[in-house]
């Protein structure tokens, strides 16, 4: 109760008492027993209007001891009687009952489960089922508003229900698991993951992740291999210790064939390796035949045309053919791109074909070149003829049309002299030859 409170209903004592004294003694100057009576009620009717003007307030604050409830939940499957530990779960048991100093700090509530979820400490391991998902659902409803703590006592055997893995995570509560069975540690190699790319191109080479793990004290040899089929692609001894427990191995393999391609990695077990399922790994990559076809178009015959063909099918993803103007013609829609190489009066039909497909092209000049025709034909861009003599050094632009001439080596090439002029562009053009 507040001070100022307390002072009030003193006030109001005193205001009350002399009130009535004032009445029943001061007024009247005869004392009974009557007169007597009625200050004392008349005192305690204006206390009682007082108190209610003031109206004051009690508090009471009590303490009490509340225990944390300790949830213990049982397996009471078969697979623990399988495991011969029934001795160690009563012996467990017993042991919670009996310590007093446990029981005295928490509330016990004790709990089995196998095909259902049921309330007590009675265990026979005759459950056929073990269904741990079902524990965490229902304890999340009975112990909601409780700060409790569980007991999980389990051989970690679920052969019915939701992984209960996933179904923890929606129970707030601290789990304590007390594991039953053989807990000893066994040597283990394993294929942790593996990385390939969905797809491959033709006579090409893919390239295959594997991170491959072991869990041991001591240092073992093993072997890496692929298989596709029954063929072996490929192999790589291998050697783990405790400190070295890892690897990540970097593969390439052929692309040979086209199609679905499956192949299976697989890690050689070790001596008296009890898990060998982790061994392998099974994966597929799907092989494209999807070459880029290039035309050499021309009407001469020059070594040029040899060493660009070369140059271009060194890559197993290109395919160079070296046509006259009327073969390209009649297939123009095969190819992705076009080497126009010193054209002449000629090539104003391969000029339109190439503005009708929007195919991308090189233009090649040389000493046989016209270039007249070629302002006719073709709007890219123009040459002012002026029938001088120049001389060029080619020199090689790694942004510009690499991926036709990645292998040609321009430094031995001679300067070429011809009647070029100045060439205007219509549009931004970078070409492959620059003046020197």
């Amino acid at each position: 109760m507040q001070t100022e409170t307390v002072i009030y209903i003193i006030l109001a004592i005193i205001a009350a008492l002399t009130l009535a004294l004032f009445q029943y003694r001061y007024r009247s100057k005869k004392t009974t027993k009557m007169s007597v009576i009625l200050a004392a009620l008349r005192f305690i009717t204006v206390l009682c209007i007082l108190f209610l003007l003031i109206n004051p307030k009690f508090e009471q604050v009590t303490y009490y001891n509340e225990k944390p409830n300790l949830v213990v939940a049982v397996d009471n499957s078969e697979s623990i009687d399988y495991l011969e530990q029934t001795e160690n779960v009563n012996n467990l048991l017993s042991r919670l009952k009996s310590d007093e100093a446990l029981n005295e700090q928490f509330d016990i509530d004790y709990y089995t489960f196998g095909n259902e979820f049921r309330s007590g400490d009675s265990v026979d391991f005759k459950e056929t089922q073990s269904n741990m998902s079902v524990v965490f659902e229902r304890l999340a409803e009975v112990n909601s508003e409780n700060n409790a703590t569980t007991l999980f006592i389990t051989d970690g055997n679920q052969t019915y229900g939701n992984d209960f893995e996933y179904t923890t995570s929606s129970y707030k509560k601290p789990i304590r698991p007390v594991i039953l069975g053989d807990t000893t540690t066994y040597a283990d190699i394993r294929i942790q993951q593996l990385n390939v790319n969905r797809y491959a191109y033709l006579k090409n080479k893919f390239p295959v992740e594997v991170i491959a793990t072991y869990n041991g004290n001591s240092t073992v040899n093993t072997a890496l291999t692929i298989y596709s089929g029954n063929s072996t692609v490929y192999t790589q001894p291998l050697t783990f210790s405790q400190t070295e427990n890892s690897k990540l191995l970097t593969i390439t393999l052929p692309a040979n064939s086209v199609g679905v391609r499956t192949y299976r990695a697989e890690l050689a077990p070790l001596e008296n390796e009890k898990k060998t399922v982790n061994n392998v790994k099974n994966f597929a990559v799907e092989v494209i035949d999807q070459k880029t076809k290039v035309a050499i178009v021309t009407e001469l015959i020059h070594p040029d045309l040899g060493a660009f063909k070369k140059s271009i099918e060194s890559n197993e993803q290109r395919e160079a053919d070296i046509l006259d103007t009327n073969t390209y013609l009649k297939q123009s829609e095969d190819y992705q791109m076009v080497i126009v190489y010193q054209p002449s009066y000629n090539f104003k039909r391969v000029f339109d074909e190439i503005e009708r497909l929007q195919t991308n092209f090189l233009l090649v000049g040389g000493t046989k070149t016209n270039w007249r025709s070629i302002n006719e034909s073709q709007q890219k861009f123009q040459q002012q003829v002026t029938n001088q003599s120049e001389d060029f050094q080619p020199a090689l632009n790694q942004n510009y049309a690499s991926f036709i001439v990645d292998d040609l080596d321009f430094s031995d090439w001679p300067p070429l002299k011809s009647e070029f002029g100045s060439i205007t562009f219509s549009e931004p053009f970078e070409p492959i030859l620059y003046k020197t």
